[in-house]
Parts: structure tokens; C-alpha cells; sequence
């Protein structure tokens, strides 16, 4: 350390933390020491300019405009709205501080962590400020929007045989840092070797002991030839065990590595997902609730819930949820990117009651990235709107920054694969949508309608219809205006018509627009002109 960090002045105590100087520089030279913080140098030196200029009294400065010069290079003409450098490098240094608290620094003595929607660090002693129990958590701070709490249990080799710990090391790592991508999911590393004495040894008790509901724990058993891992989910509320599944492979060195990956990934994708055991089980607790009554987390649970299953009175009470939870959190990104997928299917459902429904679905969803713009959620969602808005260029790199934050959340490969399909790009949306399906086969109705087109472009019209009326991935009146349409391209004019009736039950003015309204999410005109003729074939008017 420098020998200038003694003078008086660098000793002085931090007001807001209670912290010298000197030890927060000390734990800003620790982390940037540390293999396991995974930064850019302009990442690096974002860090530690922040973290100066709050020690030295300037925190007033520290705006998106006074970082982009000094740090980022830009001139005095710098646009944050124009130029979101800041706000995207800001997202990756919270992600590198979240892993490094994650992985070596969970007995650190201090924790540095930026709060979102703003540039100014915070400072803290874990143990300080926690009871005894809580510096096992990696320091990091339980989110005030409500979000579940996971302990991972280091996996256990319960072998006979002699064998290598660092597999089981190298496992348990690769669980924390898939989980944390799921940005929903808040994440609680514990080590057993740091554990003090008294530590609880039964799953459920460390998990209460650390304030978390769930606990996600693994064991390794091996043999000469074969490893065999079983994951299993304890809900610390009830004790019971939620999710179990086991996976087994050959014990083969060379891919021993993307194995593990590989099973990671599975795991984390039953547990965290979007469509995961979590979601589900804390989503049938919520319903039990009023809409206005629920937490941020569950406002968002209810938004998942509508995705899946969407209806009028579902998109009634997500709309209610989250306008109720943006009341209390006005800062919370998420939920305006919410509310924008709302006004995207407003317009695209050509639902009355809503001015310019587009216009706010993109407002809203600029609003949810220049809040959180690491948020996977919110560049899913502008990606959503600028879809619909036909720009194309913006939908294409809003897609590639949302998979690059996580490219193995199903519901973003597979929201991303279905858009991808509806533009006519098969290649690419029927890859993803497969994949997502095979993370998670219990994801949304929707993801098969990239096959249903898949076999309208190919006149295989037989196949769509069963598709369609298997699956149902068209919601409302389009389900009935999908098979009206594939059942008048086949000449079975007879047997459409109960979903003719249906349709001028449900839309009575979608006659002399079908072509306007499929082409606000359909983007592929010779298909648009092929529904068309079919519903003319059944008597409807496109």
C-alpha cells in the first residue's frame, strides 16, 4: 500500500458508513487484485474513480456526464440519452462486484456494491451491520423489491473411491454463477469450511439462519467409469423438498468440464428460470393475494403468469399489480419494462381504451433500460417493441445484449426465437425456440408458433393445423383466426365455421382489417396475404 495512505487525511472516517478511508481503499485494492473480479480495465478504472471521488467528498459529482469524460474519454458534448456507455458499463460492474462477493470475497471485511439508478458506491461492514449468522451470504444485501433468497450448499462427494475435490469445487461454482444471472434470484454462497462453530448443519436450519427461503443442495456420488449428481430444492418455510432430479454421465476427462457446465445450466434452469419451480411455487402463493396488495417480486410473478396464460382478467389484474408496485418503486426498471410488454399486446391484440399504445409500450420500455440497463428483462422487452415498431436495427442489438446477459434463461431464448420467427428468420427462431423448450418444456403455449409458421411457409398446412389446435399458441381470437384461416387454405370451409362465429364474437370489427392487425406482430407479408385468403375462403373478409 502506499505510505501516503497513513496521512491524516486518508484516515478519516467515511460519514455514511462509519469506515476509515484507508480500509475501503484496502478493500478496493483487494478486489481489483482478485482473479475472481472479471472486469475491463474501463471497468477498472470506472471502480476506482467512483469510489475516490466519494472518499474525497465529490459523491454530489459523481453523474452519468462527469463519468463519461473522466473515465469513458467522451467530450463535453456527451448525451447520456444518446450514448448509454455509462449506464451499460455501470450494469457490468454491478455484476463483477455481485460475483466477486459471490466467490472470493465472502469474508471479505467490507462490502462495495452501487446501488441501481445511481453511480455513487456504497460502503459496508457485513458483519457490523448483520447478525452473526449473516456474513455467510457473501455481504451482498437482500434486495428491497422482495426477491427470493437461494442458500447453494457446496455439492457433496459422497464417493468411496478416491477422488479429485475440486471437481466437486469446480461444480458448485459453476451452480453460483449461473444462478446468478437470474437477476429475480438472489444468491447466498455458503462454505462450510468458514462456517463457525454452532453453524447449523441441516439444510433448512442454514437456510432460516441466513434469512433465505430456499435451498438448493447437491451430491456427487462416482465409480470408475460413471458420476452420478443429485440436486435437490428444500423450501426452508415448510421443510419440504420441492425439486429433485438426478443426472448422469461417463467419467470422462476431456469433457468432464462442459459436462458440468452442461449440468449446471440444467439446474439452475429448473430452479431460476422465469418458468422454474420458484416462480411457480411463489406464484400460486401470490394469487391468493389482491393485485394491489402484492410485493414488487410478486407484481412480477404475476406479470410471469400472464405470459404463460394470458387472458383479459389476467392482463386486468398484472395491469393493476404492476402499476401498484410502480407507485412504491418508481426506480425499479422491471416493472416498467412489465407494464411496456402490456401496451405491446394492447396494440398488437387491438384492445380499445389505450392511446397510442405503442408509442408508450416503447416509452416504458426505454424507461425499464435507462433504469437497469442490465437488466436481461428490459433489453428483451425494448427488443419486443422495436419489433412491432418495424425497427429493425435496434430489435436485432437489443436482442444480442439481452442473450449476452443471459443466454441461457428459456424464457429470453425463447421470447427472442418466437420474435425471431415472426420476422420469417426460421433458421434462427426455430434453433432457439427448440432449445428453450428443451431447458424448460414447461415453458409458455406461444413457443410453438414458430413451428406453426414454420409449416405454413412450407404450404404444409395439415401439420399447422395440428400444431395450433394442440398447442393453442395464438392467444384469444387469433387462436380461432389461425384455424379459420389454415382450415380455408385446406378447403374445409365447414368446419370453420364455429371459430368464424368465435371471431365476430370476440373482435366483431376484425373484418376488412385482419391484414392491418396480423401485420403489426407478423412480419412476413406473403404469409400475411396466405391467412388472408384462407379467412376469405371461410367468409370473413380480410
Amino acid at each position: 500500500m502506499d505510505s501516503d495512505r497513513n496521512s491524516g487525511r486518508e484516515s478519516e472516517i467515511e460519514p455514511r458508513s462509519g469506515l476509515s478511508s484507508n480500509a475501503i481503499r484496502d478493500q478496493l485494492d483487494r478486489i481489483l487484485a482478485s482473479p475472481e473480479f472479471h472486469a475491463t480495465d474501463k471497468v477498472r478504472d470506472f471502480l476506482r474513480y467512483i469510489v475516490e471521488e466519494k472518499l474525497e467528498g465529490r459523491a454530489q459529482r459523481l453523474k452519468a456526464y462527469t463519468i463519461a469524460l473522466a473515465v469513458f474519454g467522451r467530450d463535453k458534448n456527451f448525451d447520456g440519452t444518446n450514448d448509454p456507455i455509462v449506464r451499460i458499463q455501470a450494469g457490468r460492474l454491478r455484476r463483477s462486484l455481485e460475483r466477486y462477493y459471490l466467490a472470493a470475497g465472502t469474508t471479505d471485511p467490507i462490502l462495495i456494491d452501487i446501488p441501481k439508478g445511481r453511480y455513487i458506491p456504497r460502503f459496508a461492514a457485513p458483519a457490523a451491520q448483520q447478525d452473526a449468522m449473516r456474513p455467510y451470504n457473501g455481504g451482498m444485501p437482500w434486495n428491497r423489491c422482495g426477491e427470493p433468497a437461494v442458500v447453494v450448499l457446496p455439492v457433496q462427494d459422497l464417493s468411496d473411491m478416491d477422488s479429485d475435490p475440486s471437481l466437486a469445487t469446480g461444480l458448485t461454482n459453476e451452480i453460483v454463477t449461473e444462478l446468478t444471472r437470474f437477476q429475480d434470484i438472489r444468491v447466498v454462497s455458503c462454505y462450510r469450511a468458514q462456517q463457525p462453530a454452532g453453524f447449523p448443519a441441516d439444510p433448512v436450519d442454514i437456510g432460516r439462519s441466513l434469512d433465505a427461503r430456499f435451498v438448493l443442495e447437491c451430491l456427487v456420488r462416482r465409480d470408475a467409469t460413471y458420476e452420478k449428481v443429485s440436486a435437490h430444492l428444500v423450501d426452508t418455510s415448510d421443510g419440504t423438498r420441492v425439486w429433485a432430479e438426478a443426472f448422469s454421465h461417463p467419467l470422462e476427462a476431456s469433457s468432464l468440464i462442459a459436462t458440468q457446465e452442461q449440468i449446471a445450466r440444467k439446474v439452475v434452469s429448473a430452479v431460476a428460470s422465469e418458468y422454474g419451480i420458484i416462480a411457480r411455487k411463489l406464484s400460486c402463493e401470490s394469487r391468493k393475494k389482491r393485485p394491489a396488495d402484492l410485493e414488487t417480486y410478486e407484481a412480477m410473478l404475476r406479470y410471469y403468469d400472464h405470459q404463460v396464460s394470458p387472458t383479459p382478467q389476467s392482463a386486468e389484474s398484472c395491469f393493476t399489480a404492476l402499476q401498484a408496485a410502480a407507485a412504491r418503486e418508481p426506480d425499479y426498471g422491471p416493472l416498467w419494462s412489465a407494464l411496456a410488454t402490456l401496451h405491446c399486446q394492447v396494440y398488437s391484440f387491438d384492445i380499445a381504451g389505450f392511446e397510442d399504445p405503442l408509442d408508450t409500450a416503447l416509452e416504458f420500455a426505454r424507461r425499464g433500460v435507462h433504469l437497469d440497463s442490465g437488466s436481461q428483462l428490459a433489453r428483451l422487452i425494448l427488443a419486443y417493441a422495436s419489433h412491432l415498431a418495424d425497427d429493425v436495427e435496434d430489435f436485432n442489438e437489443e436482442c444480442e445484449v439481452a442473450l449476452s446477459l443471459n443466454p441461457n434463461s428459456t424464457y429470453t431464448v425463447g421470447s427472442i426465437g418466437y420474435l425471431y420467427s415472426l420476422r420469417g428468420e426460421l433458421d434462427v427462431g426455430l434453433r432457439m425456440l427448440n432449445q428453450a423448450m428443451t431447458l424448460n418444456p414447461c415453458g409458455p403455449s406461444w413457443f410453438h408458433a414458430g413451428h406453426v409458421i414454420d409449416y405454413l411457409l412450407k404450404q404444409d398446412f395439415e401439420h399447422a393445423l395440428m400444431v395450433t389446435r394442440t398447442y393453442h399458441p395464438f392467444i384469444s381470437y387469433w387462436d380461432d383466426v389461425m384455424i379459420a384461416a389454415i382450415l380455408g387454405s385446406l378447403g374445409r370451409a365447414d368446419e370453420a365455421r364455429p371459430h368464424v362465429d368465435a371471431i365476430r364474437n370476440l373482435k366483431p370489427d376484425l373484418e376488412g382489417r385482419s391484414r392491418d392487425l396480423m401485420r403489426r406482430s407478423l412480419k412476413i407479408d406473403n404469409l400475411v396475404e396466405c391467412l388472408a385468403a384462407g379467412l376469405h375462403r371461410v367468409g370473413l373478409a380480410a
